[in-house]
C-alpha cells in the first residue's frame, strides 16, 4: 500500500488531469498544483519521501512531484529544474528495478519524461530505448516519439536546452538566439 498523499498525486494526475491539460502553460492549473502540492515538493527536496522510491506507484508520484509539478509551481524559475538530476537517478533505479512493468502506458510516459527533459545525451539515448520496449502501444506513440526527437535534437545541436537559458542565467548564442525564434522550440 502505497502512502496516501502519494496517491492523492497519482490521482490527480492520472483521474482528475486530463491528458492534454499536463502539457499546457495555464497559469490556474499551476495554481492548483501550488496550493495543492508545494508542501509535497519541499518535503520531497528534503528527502523526506525518499522511502517513496521502494514502491512504483509512489516512486511515480515523486516523480511527478519532481518532473512535472515542478516546472508548474516554478514556472519560469530556476527552481523548476532544480531536483532534475535527482529525479533521473530515480528513474534508473526503478527501471531496473523492473516498475516500468507494473504500470499501464501513460503512468510509463511520466516515469520516462525526465530522461528527455536531460540535457545529457545518453539520458535521451536510454529514452528512445525504453520508448520502443514500453510505450509501442500507447495511442499517442507518433507524437510522443516527435515531441521526443524534437527536444533530442536540440540537445544533439546545443548540448541544451536553449529555452532554458535566460531562467538559468544562461548566454544565449546567436544560433540559440534564432533557433528560439522558430516554431517548436520551447517546451
Amino acid at each position: 500500500m502505497i502512502p496516501d498523499k502519494a496517491q492523492k498525486i497519482i490521482d490527480f494526475w492520472f483521474k482528475e488531469t486530463p491528458f492534454e491539460k499536463r502539457f499546457k502553460s495555464d497559469q490556474n492549473f499551476d495554481q492548483q498544483i501550488k496550493d495543492k502540492f508545494l508542501k509535497d515538493y519541499e518535503l520531497a527536496s528534503q528527502n523526506e519521501y525518499d522511502d517513496w522510491q521502494d514502491q512504483p506507484m509512489s516512486c511515480l508520484a515523486l516523480v511527478i512531484i519532481f518532473d512535472q509539478f515542478s516546472r508548474n509551481i516554478f514556472r519560469n524559475d530556476k527552481k523548476a529544474f532544480e531536483q532534475d538530476h535527482k529525479t533521473r537517478l530515480i528513474v534508473n533505479d526503478a527501471v531496473y528495478a523492473g516498475y516500468l512493468e507494473t504500470m499501464n502506458h501513460d503512468q510509463r510516459l511520466f516515469m520516462l519524461l525526465p530522461l528527455i527533459h536531460s540535457e545529457e545525451i545518453t539520458d535521451h539515448d536510454m529514452a528512445y530505448y525504453l520508448l520502443s520496449k514500453y510505450l509501442r502501444e500507447h495511442e499517442n506513440y507518433n507524437q510522443i516519439k516527435k515531441f521526443w526527437k524534437d527536444h533530442t535534437n536540440a540537445i544533439k545541436r546545443f548540448y541544451r536546452y536553449p529555452h532554458r537559458n535566460k531562467i538559468l542565467g544562461r548566454e544565449s548564442t546567436e544560433e540559440e538566439i534564432a533557433f528560439l525564434n522558430q516554431p517548436n522550440s520551447s517546451w
